[in-house]
């Protein structure tokens, strides 16, 4: 960029000077006077060292990014990294001296921006008039935010989330995952602290004596239903095994009864066994094995999980807390062993379902997930035109270039079930599962489609013997195209 000057440094602080001696030389280069100059070279060597010392935990390497821009009315150097989330608003409220309280005073402006998956960076402004005859206005702005249980210490305790944890969960997110967590939302705590208040989710955190946040759950509620989803679980790298994650799970279904949730669901990951049989454990009964759901830019700090560069699957497991356990439906003959044997799993009853007369037109729409890159079909009824429908919305999907497609039939209505999975098998969907009480209170068999060779097939651990059943059924479709 034009009248801009830039530099990397690893995060280490011996390479500190040299980002100094930079500095100082593009002042000079500015005509800054002297006791400017020093004011902003204090500013920024304040910057840099916090950069250098707090940004990036110590078991990661990382680098910081030197922006220095010469505007016609003033000076602006940015310190970039991509190391842990900070709460900078929360900061600068607290009864903390110096620091980066110390950088303002010694500049005209201080500004913080949070880039979620892309890092953060502090900006410092001096206004000053520069000598450069062929430097034109242009307005700055740094880029925008983006839109087991026994064994837990007697000195850690669980709790509901409250204001000021926020930032602890962000980093915590981060010491599992650095930035390759695919909700990215996590990694703003602002937006975690909305979303709490809000109730579209609802955080436990494992807290220690000294309130250091150490593990994190929560339950995330699904639009169109009355179930949440248990997920964001992270416990401390240095508090691992010691029975927090049981703990938290333990609170977060007792925070689903107290909302008076339908079901609660988990997505245990399956590159390891360990979230599986904490979920098998915890009552919940295994439902869906979702091929291809994380993207291949999640990475776990883990050093025992599976390694692979391709699209990762999950196993779904419900906790079915509803009375409504009694489920009529539409079951396909194809699938019609593995489907009782899931309803079984999370013990609910099979029961006939009521006849629905079909409207003439199949109500058949998509869903995208810009989480995942992948999109859904969703079929609530079978009518005469479905194959059109159908295919009008996949193709649609295509366009959209998802690497995973599924479709979910509505089990409770959908009288052409047969009919509606035959159809979807010659677009070469496969079996995916049950997901209950998913739209509306209605139970919908899912299946499933790669759509990329991007998509792990063969880098799966299983836990249970039905996962290996489910998971080798599928196989055998994948092969059979």
């Amino acid at each position: 960029m034009k009248n801009t000057v830039s530099l990397t440094i690893p995060n280490e602080k011996r390479y500190i000077p040299l980002c100094i001696e930079t500095i100082k030389n593009a002042l000079s280069l500015a005509k800054i006077d002297r006791s400017d100059s020093v004011k902003i070279v204090a500013a920024a060597r304040e910057l840099l060292f916090n950069a250098a010392k707090h940004a990036y935990p110590a078991n990661i390497s990382g680098t910081i990014d030197i922006d220095i821009r010469f505007l016609p009315h003033g000076i602006k150097i940015s310190v970039h990294d991509m190391g842990l989330p900070f709460d900078f608003d929360g900061y600068m409220r607290s009864g903390r001296e110096g620091g980066l309280k110390r950088v303002g005073e010694y500049v005209d402006e201080l500004s913080f921006a949070n880039l979620g998956k892309k890092g953060k960076v502090f900006t410092i402004y001096k206004a000053h008039p520069l000598d450069f005859p062929d430097l034109t206005f242009r307005p700055y702005s740094d880029l925008e935010d983006e839109s087991p249980a026994s064994l837990k210490p007697a000195s850690i305790q669980i709790r509901d989330f409250e204001d000021g944890d926020e930032e602890a969960i962000s980093r915590l997110i981060y010491n599992n995952y650095t930035y390759s967590y695919y909700k990215s939302l996590f990694y703003y705590p602002k937006k975690i602290a909305q979303l709490n208040e809000e109730g579209e989710i609802a955080s436990v955190v494992a807290e220690t004596k000294e309130g250091k946040i150490v593990g994190h759950f929560a339950l995330v509620r699904v639009p169109d239903s009355n179930i949440a989803e248990i997920g964001v679980a992270v416990v401390d790298p240095d508090y691992k095994g010691k029975g927090i994650m049981n703990s938290m799970l333990g609170r977060i279904e007792q925070r689903a009864r107290e909302m008076r949730l339908d079901a609660i669901f988990g997505e245990a990951l399956m590159l390891h066994p360990f979230s599986q049989r904490a979920n098998l454990r915890h009552g919940f009964g295994e439902s869906a094995l979702l091929l291809g759901i994380v993207p291949n830019s999640v990475s776990l700090t883990d050093p025992n999980a599976v390694r692979t560069k391709k699209r990762a699957a999950v196993l779904v497991g419900y906790k079915v807390l509803s009375d409504r356990r009694v489920r009529r439906l539409f079951i396909p003959k194809i699938y019609s062993g593995l489907i009782e044997q899931i309803y079984k799993n999370s013990d609910l009853k099979i029961a006939l379902p009521e006849e629905h007369d079909c409207n003439g037109t199949s109500p058949v729409k998509y869903e995208l997930s810009r989480y995942t890159q992948t999109g859904t079909v969703v079929i609530d009824e079978i009518c005469e035109d479905f194959p059109h429908t159908l295919r009008h919305n996949l193709h649609t999907l295509y366009k959209k270039h998802v690497d995973m497609v599924y479709a979910d039939i509505n089990m409770m209505r959908c009288r052409g079930i047969d009919r509606a999975v035959d159809i979807l098998k010659e677009e070469g969907f496969v079996f995916s599962g049950v997901l209950f009480f998913r739209r509306g209170g209605e139970d919908y068999l899912r299946l499933q489609m790669p759509n990329s060779d991007n998509v792990e097939t063969e880098q799966i651990v299983c836990h249970s013997d039905f996962c290996s059943r489910l998971l080798s059924s599928i196989n055998e479709e994948l092969d059979s195209f």
